[in-house]
């Protein structure tokens, strides 16, 4: 098949196509540049959607090319990490991509959190609160990876007939917590039937701000029966909060994709910490990927002392602690469900010489997750 590729900037986003020489659109898609969060530092990234082919013209290496013009437009606006939501995990290994968070439901009874006192002292938020609550999801999502930052520009859901978001604030009178709900019932014969209280977003800053908004779900008792968290995946709080354990219907969907498109420079963003460590590395891309190998293949040593780092790229045949491809090492820089080497020898494609103590203090298991879906 006879095509080219197209690229558009609008702002933040390039759209990219792949048309026919009579200009008929063929696949397409959208990368999109926002800050995010990666071990607690804020990171360029690279958010892909929107990509898809008619059936009538897959197979033929459009999605491939389009991902290609992406990964330039993710070196040329400094992006070391790209994310996107696959329709399929095996279709965007292929292109370095892999699984770094899940959505998490939790459900359970109202009477499951009757332990917390109820609290009403929420402030039903209007325009005029953004600020306040950009400020309290900003520090909620500080050492959450991937979770993007929000100046003034999110969508937050207020004045809405069924949705409303509602603000919590400290003794000292400051934002602490928020949560956005709304509620599922419907009518039957003559009365309407409570379904669900669905909280949909809720950030917190210390355990007194989320125990206040547990408190608030308590407000809706009578009216509804059951208390559904949309989005807990980036929360292991909530879970430590609930006691009730038997009553809490748990569903783990797996979500988001991510791959690293410079190695150094994400070496270079960790948090490290203060105790001395070393530890090299060995990273390579997968067979038939389009990305730049000099960014994302090669051996890197890393030292690090006081919470700095030196990372020094060495020759491609230096001795090394730890080897992996591009998508197992990203899910060792996200810590994707990895504390140690114990869990880390099962990723497929890498290899442990030792047991990298050294890497794992610093690439330590985060929650990680996006309430937005991109």
């Amino acid at each position: 098949m006879d095509f080219k590729i197209v690229s558009k900037r609008e702002g933040n986003t390039m759209r990219v196509n792949a048309v026919s020489e009579d200009g008929r659109g063929l696949s397409g898609g959208s990368f999109t540049i926002k800050t995010a969060n990666l071990n607690g530092k804020e990171v360029n990234a690279m958010l892909v959607g929107g990509i898809g082919t008619a059936p009538e013209n897959r197979r033929f290496g459009l999605v491939r090319n389009i991902l290609h013009a992406g990964d330039l437009f993710a070196d040329s606006e400094n992006c070391p990490i790209s994310v996107l939501h696959p329709f399929s995990f095996a279709y965007y290994r292929k292109f370095g991509y892999e699984r770094v968070s899940d959505t998490k439901i939790l459900e359970f009874p109202m009477t499951a959190i009757s332990y917390f006192p109820r609290y009403e002292k929420l402030l039903n938020c209007s325009k005029n609160e953004i600020p306040a609550l950009d400020k309290v999801y900003n520090e909620f999502a500080k050492n959450r990876n991937l979770m993007f930052k929000r100046e003034g520009n999110f969508g937050y859901r207020l004045d809405q007939e069924k949705t409303a978001t509602y603000l919590s604030f400290d003794e000292k009178g400051e934002p602490d917590g928020y949560i956005t709900y709304n509620i599922e019932n419907y009518f039957y014969v003559n009365k309407m039937v409570s379904v669900n209280l669905n909280v949909l977003e809720m950030a917190f800053t210390s355990p007194e701000a989320l125990d206040k908004l547990f408190g608030f779900m308590r407000m809706f008792e009578g009216q509804l029966e059951s208390i559904k968290i949309h989005d807990a995946g980036m929360m292991p709080e909530v879970e430590r909060k609930l006691r009730n354990y038997h009553h809490t219907k748990i569903t783990i969907i797996p979500d988001i994709m991510a791959r690293v498109n410079d190695v150094e420079a994400v070496l270079k963003l960790a948090d490290y910490p203060v105790r001395k460590g070393e530890f090299t590395v060995k990273v390579y891309e997968p067979e038939n990927t389009n990305h730049s190998s000099e960014k994302t293949s090669g051996v890197w040593n890393v030292k690090y002392e006081n919470k700095a780092a030196t990372v020094t790229k060495l020759s491609d045949d230096s001795d090394y602690d730890l080897k992996a491809d591009i998508p197992a090492f990203t899910q060792l820089i996200f810590g994707y469900e990895v504390y140690g080497i114990n869990e880390a020898k099962y990723i497929n494609n890498t290899e442990f010489k030792n047991d990298c103590e050294d890497f794992f203090r610093v690439f330590r298991n985060r929650p990680a997750g996006v309430f937005e879906h991109f």
